[in-house]
């Protein structure tokens, strides 16, 4: 702190700290509020880069492929099946060991827009505590299946081909 000694009407050259105080007091409880916030992490994969002049090979008509589906109400429907909480630890189950024996275990994973955040995560949950943890790959289904490939029945199933003339 200084005091202005004499009759010195001038500008003073000392430095007025206290904007700078109140902007570190403000960024350090920003700090503190985002910290513990950002310690859960989720592993994402991203597809790479695919050359866009080579053909995508068809998906095979016999693989089985399993979709995990919350509708409005907040039902849980694996292919179709619906099931209640305590009910689908055990079929996800057995589509991990099935899905696990042709290769790479997936699971498509859709929840309705009308249906609760809740349900939805616990569906994640259920997922994720039918294997004890990592072993599924989740595919989260960002676009709506049309009806033709919906009527299909799997996700990603080529839509029938369209009538001739």
């Amino acid at each position: 702190m200084g005091a202005a000694v004499g009759v010195g009407k001038g500008p003073r050259s000392d430095i007025n700290i206290t904007p700078l105080v109140d902007v570190v007091l403000v960024l350090l409880i920003i700090f503190m509020v985002l910290t513990p916030l950002m310690e859960k992490e989720i592993a994402v994969r991203v597809p790479e880069d695919v050359d866009k002049n080579e053909p995508v090979p068809p998906p095979d008509p016999n693989d089985q492929q399993w979709l995990l589906k919350v509708d409005a109400q907040g039902k849980w429907l694996l292919n179709g099946t619906p099931y209640d909480d305590a009910a689908i630890i055990e079929p996800l189950k057995t589509a991990f060991h099935q899905a696990k024996a042709k290769g790479d275990p997936v699971i498509f994973f859709d929840a309705d827009d009308k249906a609760k955040y809740v349900r939805a995560v616990k569906a994640l949950d259920a997922i994720r505590d039918s294997v004890g943890g990592t072993g599924w790959t989740i595919g989260m289904m960002t676009e709506k299946l049309d009806d033709q490939a919906a009527a299909a029945g799997a996700p990603g199933a080529p839509a029938p081909a369209a009538p001739t003339k």
